[in-house]
Parts: C-alpha cells; structure tokens; sequence
C-alpha cells in the first residue's frame, strides 16, 4: 500500500474512532487537522500531532483516542475564550488542557487508555529522535509535557526521561510548583484550571522569552520544521481580521449563501487525469510532450535553483560544533577543565534552506483554449512541476471544464421540472486532477500528459473551479500556499448564461476571487494567456505564448511568486 494511501485510510479510521467516542458526527479528519462541521478546530499540543501515512497504528489511534476526549470533556469556546496571545503561552495552555481532557478517560476502557499511553511512549521516543530536546524550546515543553502527565495521569517510569527533564525540573519546580499542585482538585472544574494553567502559561512565556524573539522564531521554526509541532501556531487572540475573513470564506463553501445557486450536482464528475484516455493514447501524448519540452530554449536546472531562492526560508538543521563563540556545548566543559587553554567549548546553529511551500495550478480547459495554444501551457505546466519539484516545493495541477454543450443532463433535468426561472447553474460541471500534491512528477508524467488532448475540453465554471481548488490546498499541511489561475478569459458556459441574469458567472467569479485575496491563508495570482486577467484578479500577467518559451518568458513568471506589499505578514510569514 502507497504512503498515500495508507495515510487516507487511517485518517478515515482516525475520524471514525474520534466520531464513537466523542458521539459528535460531524467531525472530520484530514491532513493533520481536525474538523468540525467543516471549520478547522486547532490544536497545538506536540503529542497529537502524527502522520497517518508514516506512524504507526497505535499512535495514530491514541492521538485520535486523545482528540476525541478533547472535544468529549472541554468546552472549546470557554477555552478559546481564556487563550493566551502570546505564542508559547497559548501553546502551554493548550497542552495542560489536553491533559486535562486526557486525565478524565473513563477507566473502565482498558483499550483506550491503553491507547493512550502506548501513542504517548512512541511520542517521547519519536520527539528524542528528532531532536525535539535539542532545542531550547522543545526541551521546555517536553519537560513541561512529562511533568504535568506525571502530576495529572501517570509516574514517569522512563530513566532516560528523568534524566533529560532534571535540569528544566529543577529551574521550574519553585516557579509553578504550586499552581502544578491545584491543577489536580480541579480537574473537573475547567474555568479553575483553566486560572492555574495560565499562571504556568504565562511563566514559561517569559523563560521563552528570555532567549530573544529572534531566537524564538527560529525554535518555532525548527520545530515545525521537523513535524514536532503544528504546522501554523498562533495566537488566536490576534486572529479578529483573519478569523472574520475565515467566517466569509467558510459561507463561500455553500453557494447559495454567495447568491449561486445550482440547479442540480447529480451529474458532477471529480476525475484523475488517467481515467481520460486509454494508456497508448497517453504515451503517445507523453512522447509528443517531451519533445516539445527538448525544443524550447530552458534549463529546469537552473530554473530549479532560483525558484529555491525564492521560496526556501533558512532553518536549523544541526550544529557546527568546536566554535569559539556561540551556545556553550555541555559536552565540551571537561576538556576546557583538563586543557586550560582549550576555548572551542562552544557550538553554533547550522542553518540550511527549507521550502514549505504547495503550488497549484488551476488550468482552464474550456473550448476556447483550443485556440491559445494549451499546448504551450501544458509546456509550461511540466516544466515548472519539474523545476519546483526539484527546489523542494509540492505541486497540484487540476483542471476544469464541463461534461458537456450547452447545459448537458443538467439542462435536461431543468426542463423535465418545467424550466423554473433563474435556475443556477446549468450544467455538468467537471473537475481533472492532473497531477495531485503527493504524487512525484515522474509518477504522475502519464497522467500530466493528458493536458495536451483538448478533446476533453468544453465549457468553463471558473468560480466552482477556484473555491475546489482552494479547498485542496486548504488542507494542505504546507505554511505557504500559492493558487495559481491559467486562463484565457472570463468564465462561459452558454446553457448557464442564457437562462439566468447577465453576468452570473463573472459576478460568481469575482466574489470567489475577492475572498480568496482577502484571505490570510493563501496567496492567489493569474496567467491570462494573450488577454488582461486583471478585471478578475488583483495579481496577474499576460503571457503570449506563440514562439519558444526561453528564459525571458520563465523569468517574468518568477515575479508571479514574489512577495506582495499586501501578503507581508500572512500566517505563513508568523514564528
């Protein structure tokens, strides 16, 4: 089974088993992340945060176990209520929450608390490997994590823990050993808790703290960096624009609350790219696309290294040891004592480039493009999977168009109902998926090859297109995330367009595009392809494909991913 795969199945498992047990059916599970009714609920404790498609079944189950006991025992808007504004704060308060929630399993289900405790071994193990206690914040609140479980659900009964916390024990105890000694009788009161906790949240803050912001950042870096962390932590206390621009764009996802309705989904159609044509169509359209690829004037590779430069970000990735300067390395003090003259005792971070960054290109395939040059942007398209593959960047390319001409099944459903006035959209709408985010542009160069037959390509639904898109890549785990739109004008779809108000596509288009712009949590541009997309898009160019596509035409397209005035500060810019 693909890594893919299994990691869909066990979140499904994962989503069921936090279903039974917190009977709330309206939870979802994907990507990291949790759900409910639709709208992400975060958390930021360290030992909830698994990979579905790498750990193991026990400790997927157990974080699952664990989240289920959160939603089952905390009240969320109280807690949300009480939540620090400071990043470690928050992040202190959330995991003495989590324990808490933890701490009231029912004993009479062994194989939860079973669960629970062998998720939370293979965590300790795990986070040690990583390097999680190598960090000046991650040993802070590893140490808090082990101090706070031994106080509120078990002993440690790890040496090799005890001996890692000692130290960070021992700095700790006369600062929150009695707000650590109330948190027990309360356990069943939140709001009393919730008072002691923040006193211990707001004590670590300032340890934090003491080693400069700058310093911080970086530790909240690396460890996201290395998934011992949630991918985005913030305080939800600075979140009042982003989270009233959330609001509007979780109203986006029902249509109807956008004024555009759709007469009828029975006959929508998600594909992948491969279900399009036979396997010797799409190696003939392979070997077509390759050597269109071999007669343009590029180097991936060196495409490759400045799309790198533009999106990588510097972040710990070890130490360089025996400096004279920097963090003291405990390891070294012996030789200075037995070699007086001897001053290496010292160790700097070694910064290396890291890209957490998902591309996806939303392709138009509708009719007209058959007459601006789809092969040039099917070209265009490869070559840049290629090259950000190769920089380290995830990709997604989709596609979107209709099923049929002028309204499909859709219209004939509409007229066997007697053709009511303003019905919406009328017709089949159909969504391809070239190229996903976990599939390698090698494994997917078969199915990214049936860009280059427009035989599939009819109509155009663009808002539909861009709100799907978007919802891909809003699951997507990645703190930057760039949509990128390739089309040649605005959205037609003739059945749709004769039987509703003048402009129903394009007023659709235009809302779905402003709220994704205004939105904190990515970054959308366009290519119009020989026509001004500017009436739909705050940030797009024009590209005229004819002639070879050299460096000049990949070049101007760099600038699509440079930062904007207006995106400087977004979550994936935040420590």
């Amino acid at each position: 089974m693909s890594q893919m795969a299994r990691r869909r199945r066990m979140e499904r498992h994962c989503a069921a088993a936090i279903r039974a047990i917190s009977s709330d059916l309206r939870v979802e599970y994907r990507n990291q992340a949790l759900y409910l009714n639709g709208r992400i609920l975060r958390f930021y404790v360290p030992h909830l945060v698994v990979d579905a498609g790498l750990d193991s079944v026990h400790r997927c189950r157990g974080a699952a176990d664990a989240i289920a006991l959160r939603l089952l025992y905390s009240d969320q808007a109280l807690h949300r209520r009480l939540m620090p504004d400071q990043p470690v704060a928050m992040v202190v308060f959330d995991i003495l929450e989590q324990l808490r929630t933890e701490s009231l399993a029912d004993g009479t289900m062994p194989g939860l608390t079973g669960n629970l405790q062998r998720s939370f071994k293979e965590w300790c193990l795990h986070s040690r490997g990583q390097g999680m206690v190598e960090n000046e914040l991650g040993l802070l609140l590893y140490s808090l994590v082990q101090i706070a479980r031994a106080r509120l659900i078990r002993p440690i009964d790890d040496e090799e823990v005890e001996g890692i916390i000692e130290s960070v024990r021992f700095r700790l105890a006369p600062l929150i050993g009695t707000d650590l000694a109330e948190l027990r009788k309360s356990l069943e009161d939140q709001s009393a808790f919730s008072a002691r906790a923040l006193n211990i949240a707001g004590i670590l803050n300032e340890i934090a703290r003491s080693s400069g912001m700058e310093m911080l950042a970086r530790h909240f870096a690396s460890l996201r960096s290395r998934n011992l962390l949630p991918p985005v932590v913030e305080p939800e206390g600075q979140q009042d624009d982003s989270a009233e621009v959330d609001s509007r764009w979780d109203d986006l996802l029902v249509d109807r609350q956008i004024s555009y309705p759709v007469f009828c989904r029975d006959f929508d159609k998600e594909v992948f790219a491969a279900e399009l044509y036979r396997k010797e169509q799409r190696i003939e359209l392979r070997n077509k696309l390759d050597q269109m690829i071999a007669a343009q004037a590029i180097s991936v590779a060196r495409l490759a290294q400045k799309l790198q430069r533009l999106f990588a970000v510097p972040q710990e990735s070890g130490w360089h040891d025996g400096e004279d300067d920097g963090y003291i390395d405990g390891r070294r003090l012996s030789q200075m004592v037995s070699r007086p003259g001897y001053h290496r005792i010292f160790k700097q971070e070694r910064l290396a480039p890291r890209c957490e960054t998902i591309v996806t290109f939303l392709m138009d395939n509708s009719g007209s493009m058959k007459r601006q040059r789809y092969e040039a942007v099917a070209i265009l398209v490869d070559i840049y999977c290629r090259a950000l593959e190769l920089a380290g960047v995830n990709t997604e390319v989709l596609g979107f168009t209709t099923r049929g001409w002028t309204g499909g099944e859709s219209i004939k459903s509409w007229r066997r109902a007697g053709s009511p006035e303003n019905p919406g959209r009328l017709n089949d709408r159909l969504h391809i998926v070239y190229k996903d985010a976990e599939t390698s542009w090698r494994q997917s160069r078969y199915s990214l090859c049936s860009m280059m037959n427009p035989t599939h390509f009819k109509e155009g639904l663009d808002g539909e297109a861009l709100q799907w898109a978007a919802r891909r890549l809003l699951d997507r785990a990645e703190s930057r995330k760039c949509l990128v739109m390739i089309s040649d004008g605005a959205p037609m779809d003739s059945a749709t367009s004769h039987y509703n108000e003048p402009s129903f596509l394009e007023r659709h288009l235009k809302t779905v595009a402003t709220l994704l712009e205004e939105s904190v949590q990515l970054e959308l541009r366009a290519i119009g392809i020989a026509l001004d997309m500017g009436e739909f898009f705050r940030d797009s160019m024009t590209l005229d494909l004819t002639g070879t596509l050299g460096n000049r035409v990949f070049s101007s397209l760099e600038t699509l991913f440079s930062p904007r005035p207006h995106t400087l500060g977004r979550r994936h810019r935040a420590p």
